[in-house]
């Protein structure tokens, strides 16, 4: 038998509680391959490669990557490192649309955060609610004048477009909208915990989340205001304020599908470990920013 080491304790507490630091796929398969290890050291199907001067082992599995090195006249592996495939998992877990280019930048990136009120506010289309002051108003938005609470039911109605949830047609002066068939699996699901499987789905085909989402979790860049301007913003709009609310919105996504699967993200100077081994979580996910 193989006795396991860490490179740091950090590493190691990880390993020490899988489920509070992965999701419930990599928890299952990390178990199988450990126990691999710990009969036999090594495993078919990997990649040896150089590194701090002895040879390290690369496995690509399923949903990790994991690097190592072994010793077998001490009998002893030391883990060295432990990267998710987020991506992979979340394709396994969601429908997920091939992007065909990454040159095309987003018109109109939504300014409207709050995944529950998105779902109200289709829930509401779907029963007849079209206009944008009653759409506001029965969202609850206040305001001083009808104008304020108008411009929040027009933010919905947006966020909703861009996801594909609504389609709106020009009827005279107004645009009506009309929700989609992907909005009404939303609107009609029997439970809150499937409306929101299915808003994530949503969102993570909505090209700047999916972007955004490679990028803090498989690239390993932290999750903060800027990166997600550099990814989907042109460059003149960097510095406006508008483009801060809306980076604001896409960062809150992220963050709240993170959150809601397990999937850990990278954000400045720390790493995001849940607590969530499953999909689905009864915990509070207000914590916008």
């Amino acid at each position: 038998m193989f006795e396991i080491d860490f490179v740091d304790n950090s590493l190691k507490e990880k390993f020490a509680n899988l489920e509070n630091h992965f999701p419930r796929e990599v928890c299952s398969e990390i178990s199988s391959f450990l126990e691999v290890l710990r009969r036999d050291g090594d495993l078919s199907h990997s990649d040896c490669m150089k590194g701090f001067g002895k040879p390290i082992t690369k496995i690509s599995a399923k949903t990790f990557e994991l690097q190592y090195q072994g010793n077998f006249k001490t009998k002893v592996l030391k883990i060295l490192d432990i990267k998710v495939k987020s991506l992979d998992l979340l394709k396994t877990r969601f429908t997920i649309q091939d992007f065909l280019s990454d040159k095309d930048l987003i018109e109109c990136i939504p300014q409207y955060d709050n995944p529950d009120k998105i779902i109200k506010a289709i829930e509401l289309i779907n029963q007849g609610v079209e206009d944008a002051y009653q759409l506001g108003l029965k969202l609850k938005h206040k305001g001083k004048t009808e104008k304020y609470i108008a411009r929040h039911g027009q933010y919905a109605h947006s966020t909703l477009e861009e996801l594909k949830l609504i389609k709106r047609t020009r009827k005279g002066r107004k645009l009506i909208p009309e929700v989609t068939e992907k909005g009404k699996l939303i609107a009609n699901a029997p439970d809150q915990d499937t409306k929101k499987r299915l808003l994530i789905e949503a969102m993570l085909n909505y090209q700047p989340v999916w972007k955004v989402i490679g990028e803090v979790t498989e690239a390993q860049q932290p999750l903060t205001d800027e990166l997600v301007k550099e990814l989907v913003f042109p460059e003149a709009d960097h510095g406006s304020n508008t483009s801060d609310r809306r980076a604001q919105t896409i960062k809150n996504w992220v963050k709240w599908i993170s959150k809601f699967t397990g999937i850990p993200i990278h954000l400045p100077g720390q790493e995001l470990q849940l607590t969530i081994p499953g999909l689905y979580s009864q915990e509070n996910t207000d914590f916008y920013d």
